[in-house]
């Protein structure tokens, strides 16, 4: 079957499951998070390491095992919410749509040098996109496409009918600069694990974590206005909320620099995940990478 097949049954599919109501999609959602939890053992020990060494001393096995479940159950339910939203129109969606913020957004654009928005894997976040367009924003969204090709174009299908630009990361410096020297708004995920060589080691609850440090150069060469933000549901309502500025840090020492701007941005983002842990993806492992040490001298 051709790419082109597939796409319309997937599309097909989410359309009419997405017009169940969101109660019954939420109930299957739970009963295959708990399905998932009880079959994959990899990643429900995962949620488990990662947030008892997050929280050292808070989480007993069988609180951190409570909670593993609860973060599978908030994972799936972003699959879930993504298929009702789907064939939602654009003044549904914004019904449920909070934004908060939007005051430092302005401020940012009022010094003329672009606005970068950082954020994390948290909360409903497909559904930033409704968010931000509900206030007339026009955002760029740095992405990793998916490898699956009718899949890749029914989520792009899904998030540029907002009017959202989605940029993908490989070879996307010379737009972004670009988006930014015209006073544009981007926004870009910095909370996934890379290679040594990729990246600069942070504190990220209090273990290094090797990030991306890409998004530190080019703050630093076109000197736009970083705004953390994050997404968090909240009964019925699914909130954005951007947050101040974080200044930028020069000293001259431009590996420091990128060490240390690097280090604020992923600050922020634990701050925000400390907030409502439950609503972070914890599945992943964030801690992968190990920085460099010497192995044990051993005589011979």
């Amino acid at each position: 079957m051709d790419d082109q097949k597939i796409y319309k049954l997937i599309k097909l599919f989410i359309s009419l499951m997405g017009r169940l109501p969101r109660s019954f999609l939420m109930f299957f959602s739970d009963a295959l998070a708990l399905t998932w939890f009880f079959m994959d053992k990899r990643h429900r020990n995962m949620v488990i390491y990662n947030i008892q060494q997050a929280y050292p001393g808070r989480f007993s096995d069988k609180a951190a095992r409570q909670f593993a479940k609860k973060n599978f159950k908030h994972t799936a339910s972003i699959f879930f919410t993504m298929i009702w939203a789907f064939p939602k129109p654009k003044e549904t969606l914004y019904k449920y749509c909070v934004f908060k913020g939007l005051e430092h957004i302005k401020a940012a654009q009022e010094k003329g040098r672009g606005v970068m928005i950082v954020s994390c894997h948290m909360g409903i976040f497909e559904l930033v996109v409704p968010a931000i367009a509900s206030v007339n924003i026009k955002l760029y969204i740095l992405y990793r496409p998916l490898d699956f090709n009718p899949l890749e174009r029914l989520i792009l299908e899904s998030r540029q009918r907002f009017g959202i630009v989605m940029v993908p990361l490989r070879k996307a410096t010379g737009k972004i600069s670009e988006v930014l020297q015209n006073n544009g708004i981007v926004a870009t995920l910095l909370d996934q694990n890379v290679d040594w060589y990729k990246g600069a080691f942070v504190d990220f609850f209090g273990r290094p974590a090797c990030t991306n440090n890409g998004l530190a150069k080019l703050v630093l060469k076109t000197k736009p206005v970083v705004l953390p933000g994050f997404m968090r549901s909240e009964k019925e309502k699914f909130i954005l909320e951007i947050l101040p500025e974080i200044p930028l840090q020069e000293t001259g020492d431009p590996i420091k620099d990128i060490e240390n701007n690097t280090q604020a941005y992923v600050s922020a983002i634990e701050s925000m995940v400390r907030r409502h842990p439950e609503q972070y993806f914890w599945v992943h492992n964030r801690w992968k990478t190990k920085p460099y040490c010497l192995l044990d001298q051993r005589a011979s």
